[in-house]
């Protein structure tokens, strides 16, 4: 791997890991007074997906930049953006409370299934495309099997028991936090990955500069058992990963 990819992997990780970390944050701070402050929360992780998977650079995108991974990983980022116009499908006034609630049924079942086709297509896409190393290349498929677990079991502790006593209210606060539990695990994950792609890392760049700077006829530089060794241990890494 070279020091552009690494330096591209370096940048879009750190930078798209705080974007989703900052998401979080504002998502919880949304409440009370600062309820205005909930769109950001959507904008930011968003932002934060379009950079993961487009990169500073081909090299730091997280999908390789394939058409099918990028495309279903941005959209399953904007979908929760529209969720108000998918309920402006709703019947206004239909007369028959039934008509009503099959309506609603229908909307809702068409979102959530579009979502569910859109997140399995996108993690496996990312485990697919190999650019983040085994086993953090599953991380978003964990993060996709958490988010709606912890939703329902905290909707189902809510609705076990009567408001205001404590079940109900560590229903409420697991299905809040749940999800952004996950989200944050992925920002955190990002930032942790970026950072170990450090540039230090391609040893074999500085030949490049050097044929670059010393032209085809110069005699080789001299190199020890050290720049060997680190050599064989950087490939033998990169093979454990894969």
């Amino acid at each position: 791997m070279d020091l552009r990819t690494l330096r591209a992997q370096r940048l879009t990780w750190v930078a798209g890991g705080v974007l989703l970390l900052l998401s979080v944050a504002v998502g919880l701070a949304a409440r009370g007074p600062l309820t205005g402050l909930s769109p950001g929360k959507d904008w930011l992780f968003t932002a934060a997906v379009v950079l993961l998977v487009i990169g500073i650079g081909r090299g730091g995108s997280i999908t390789a930049r394939r058409v099918v991974g990028t495309l279903a990983t941005i959209l399953l980022a904007i979908a929760p953006m529209t969720q108000s116009y998918w309920f402006t499908l709703l019947p206004d006034n239909t007369g028959d409370p039934n008509a009503a609630e099959d309506a609603w049924v229908l909307v809702a079942t068409a979102y959530f299934g579009i979502l569910l086709v859109l997140a399995v297509s996108s993690v496996v896409e990312i485990a697919r495309a190999r650019v983040i190393s085994s086993p953090w290349r599953w991380a978003p498929l964990w993060v996709m099997v958490w988010t709606p677990v912890t939703y329902a079991i905290g909707l189902a502790f809510f609705s076990a028991a009567p408001l205001g006593t404590a079940v109900a209210s560590f229903g409420a606060i697991f299905s809040l936090y749940g999800p952004a539990v996950g989200v944050a695990f992925l920002g955190v994950l990002a930032i942790v990955l970026g950072m170990r792609t450090a540039p230090a890392a391609a040893p074999d760049e500085r030949w490049h500069h050097w044929f670059d700077d010393a032209g085809a006829g110069a005699p080789l530089p001299s190199i020890d058992s050290s720049d060997t060794e680190s050599a064989a241990r950087d490939v033998e890494r990169g093979r454990r990963q894969d």
